[in-house]
């Protein structure tokens, strides 16, 4: 249902659909907001997805609820217009051993710490029969050309069930970074598609500069110690800077010059190299734990971190390094890991995931402006741009409502499956009479709506 917007400004009923045809941006949001987009007119159909997954022992609940709801996150990508994009689909786990920028650690922390661990290998199964990732592609004739046997959902599961025996120090970003240069996986990543990063953990990244943060202790509880290192060394907090003191800790952040640690910025630096555009065409997600509450405990005298949110038996740390990597890029979103399931979560990254595409469905409810005329009065502008590299953008028409006899035009219909994760299901339809523009036009998109926080029926 649609919400009516009352009461209803002079200007604004001049500007109802009789007088549609308004330069960008012309609306007027009396008592909504304006939503905005920006949408390829023909979308890049082509996505890579990482999933980078914490197979440390503590997080086998989670790793059940991952490849339990990853059929959530793909039905939202199977609204995509076209349907399902031409993904490429691989898991890597946080377990990069003692691998350190300045070599590899021989200190004896057992088989799961052992040289570098799973080294950024994405995972494989019989279910695969070519190659290291999953391949799920159009092909001739409107088929599926496939590299796995049984259902999708089947094929991740497979990759996805990584187990818990990684390194308990979770290298995400090292990982991540291995993962895409490792020649193993070669083809998996391809120059012109998407890239999706998603990482779930319940600790924070300790991505390694120096193998030395794996030295023996002379003393006390080896991997209490150890673990620590990871914290005091690699975040700071403005108003306790000394970390071994316990108490909580407001405005933390990565420390920049990190006895331990690779910065977080050197990640963010390679990750956007392997794009033109990595506004547009990087999105990264986590399901991670809390990262705004920070405590500093003891256990047995030894400084620990505390967790920073909890659900049942399930704990999860906050992820301050992870969580400032995910906010370098425009396309992000960061969930908890502390829940009943990953359900929601891995919605929510979907969404994210089909807005960075070009998402016609409306977050909020399409403003009725005119409550006592039949049919929806939207405001909004349409309009057709041209984007060139190294031009200026270029206006090219603006759009009319639907119902004025001139083509192409525009109008909100209501589409509850493919707009199932939203609250009011809106969806904005262009009619270009089978007429396919330029790979180079961009549709840029106002619409008055209302504030409406509420989810979608999941």
């Amino acid at each position: 249902m649609h919400r009516s917007i009352r009461p209803l400004p002079l200007l604004a009923l001049a500007l109802l659909p009789g007088c549609a045809d308004r330069s960008i941006a012309s609306v007027y949001p009396v008592q909504g907001k304006v939503e905005t987009k920006d949408l390829p007119a023909v979308p890049n159909r082509d996505v890579d997805i990482l999933f980078l997954v914490d197979n440390s022992r503590s997080m086998e609940a989670e790793q059940a609820s991952l490849r339990a709801n990853f059929p959530r996150f793909m039905s939202v990508l199977e609204t995509l217009e076209g349907g399902l994009p031409n993904v490429h689909i691989g898991v890597a786990t946080s377990n990069y051993g003692q691998h350190a920028s300045d070599g590899v650690g021989t200190q004896g922390f057992g088989a799961s710490c052992a040289a570098s661990g799973d080294d950024g290998n994405l995972r494989t199964a019989p279910t695969l029969f070519n190659g290291r990732y999953i391949v799920d592609e159009e092909g001739g004739g409107g088929a599926r050309t496939r590299n796995y046997t049984g259902t999708l959902a089947d094929a991740f599961s497979a990759i996805a069930n990584v187990g818990i025996d990684g390194c308990g120090i979770e290298q995400h970003l090292g990982s991540i970074q291995r993962a895409i240069e490792n020649p193993g996986n070669a083809g998996f990543i391809r120059k012109n598609a998407k890239l999706a990063v998603i990482v779930i953990a319940d600790e924070d990244d300790c991505s390694l500069a120096h193998k030395s943060l794996f030295d023996l202790p002379s003393q006390g509880n080896v991997s209490d110690i150890v673990n620590f290192r990871c914290t005091s060394s690699g975040i700071e907090c403005d108003d306790q800077p000394d970390l071994t003191i316990p108490g909580e800790r407001n405005d933390c952040r990565p420390k920049e010059n990190s006895q331990y640690l690779n910065s977080v910025d050197s990640y963010v630096d390679y990750l956007e190299s392997l794009k033109a555009d990595p506004d547009d065409d990087i999105i990264v997600a986590g399901i991670v734990g809390d990262p705004t509450k920070f405590k500093i405990t003891t256990n047995a005298g030894t400084p620990v971190l505390a967790p920073s949110c909890e659900y049942g038996d399930q704990t999860a740390f906050p992820a301050i390094r992870t969580n400032a990597f995910l906010e370098q890029f425009p396309n992000h979103v960061q969930t908890s890991i502390c829940g009943a399931d990953l359900s929601q979560a891995l919605v929510d990254i979907g969404a994210t995931l089909k807005r960075a595409f070009g998402d016609y469905c409306f977050e909020n409810p399409v403003a009725d402006l005119d409550p006592d005329t039949d049919g929806l009065q939207a405001d909004c502008t349409v309009t057709d741009v041209r984007r060139l590299p190294g031009n200026a953008e270029e206006e090219l028409a603006v759009i009319p409502q639907c119902g004025t006899g001139r083509i192409p035009c525009w109008k909100i219909e209501q589409d509850p499956e493919k707009c199932f994760y939203t609250s009011a299901h809106d969806k904005l339809v262009i009619d270009r009479n089978g007429v396919v523009p330029s790979s180079d036009v961009h549709v840029k998109v106002n619409c008055v709506t209302t504030d409406d926080s509420g989810g979608g029926q999941l």
